[in-house]
């Protein structure tokens, strides 16, 4: 059969009309595939659950080694990390949907997790005081280097060479270089400091000071102190806005979420959330924050910028920690 001129510009037409639907229903597939996912460590169960933070709902939940705890993100999100603390193990989530686990063997009872850019994985030892450098593709043993007492969560700030180390017992936040791998300073904090944020230009360090019920605000480059604000009771965790215009504590005494304004460093809205509220984890678009309830056995969905409750998670007892991974983009892991 031979086709006219216009016969077949319309055919070719027809053609490029149905590709183009097809295109753009493989394209509406794979944004809804790719909203950021939260994962959450459920201590008392040793499960991971996941929750698509587009609809909220837990869409998987797997079972990893007893008592996971703390769990962080590499940079690049391909790969998330567990605390066992009475395991003396860390599990790597890793491969496709990061649901092939790994078991690294540390010693003593690794607790707070860092993962940097460089392939290098951070570990805090709560009865050794101590850090323990990995290597993440081996679980090589780099380097012990010594902190603080109980050395509780750390973090890495984005662009720099330094990780913070909280020490629980010591009242004070441990520095490390990154280069030389050992301690540059050991800078007084608030009363016994639990969890950490840094701002997303990482020139600010939130400290969360359980017992003084206050949270520490530091330079993390001449590492002075800029100012101490007055939280509610027991702060356990803390999370920074992307547009570093925030910060948000649980606490975990008060049942509340305090809303801190990093440019008068101040609590300008305090949001009641559920019992014993402490994990903080925030969407890398700043739209939603998900806040672990230990007691109530849920999480609370807030809109970050009013405060409102959108919704509540039923994630049942012991969870502990969060993660969001953005797939497509570097990952931000919170692990309060």
């Amino acid at each position: 059969m031979v086709f006219s001129g216009i016969q077949m510009v319309a055919r070719v037409g027809v053609l490029i009309g149905c590709l183009s639907v097809l295109n753009a229903s493989v394209e509406a597939r794979e944004a809804e595939a790719a909203h950021p996912l939260l994962y959450v460590t459920n201590q008392d169960a040793g499960t991971v659950s996941v929750v698509d933070t587009e609809t909220d709902d837990i869409v998987d939940t797997f079972e990893v080694a007893p008592g996971p705890a703390v769990i962080a993100a590499a940079p690049d999100g391909k790969r998330l990390f567990i605390s066992h603390p009475d395991e003396g193990k860390i599990t790597v989530l890793e491969g496709a949907g990061l649901r092939s686990p790994r078991i690294c063997e540390v010693k003593g009872e690794p607790f707070g997790i860092a993962a940097t850019a460089d392939g290098r994985l951070y570990v805090s030892d709560w009865n050794r005081d101590l850090l323990t450098v990995l290597d993440a593709d081996t679980c090589t043993k780099e380097a012990e280097i010594p902190t603080g007492k109980s050395p509780a969560h750390l973090v890495a700030p984005a662009g720099g060479r330094r990780i913070f180390v909280a020490n629980r017992e010591g009242d004070s936040v441990s520095v490390i270089d990154t280069d030389r791998l050992s301690v540059i300073a050991n800078v007084a904090v608030g009363k016994s400091p639990f969890a950490l944020a840094a701002s997303p230009r990482g020139d600010r360090l939130y400290v969360a000071n359980v017992k003084s019920s206050d949270v520490t605000v530091l330079n993390t480059g001449g590492l002075q102190q800029v100012a101490t604000v007055r939280t509610g009771k027991m702060p356990y965790g803390v999370a920074v806005t992307p547009d570093g215009n925030k910060a948000l504590v649980a606490n975990q005494q008060s049942g509340t979420v305090d809303f801190l304004d990093s440019e008068i460093l101040e609590v300008v809205q305090r949001v009641t959330v559920g019992r014993y509220p402490e994990s903080v984890a925030i969407l890398p678009d700043g739209r939603k924050t998900y806040i672990i309830n230990w007691f109530s056995g849920d999480i609370s969905v807030l809109n970050t910028e009013t405060g409102e409750e959108f919704t509540r998670i039923d994630i049942g007892d012991g969870a502990r920690s969060l993660a969001v991974v953005a797939p497509g983009r570097d990952a931000t892991a919170r692990t309060n």
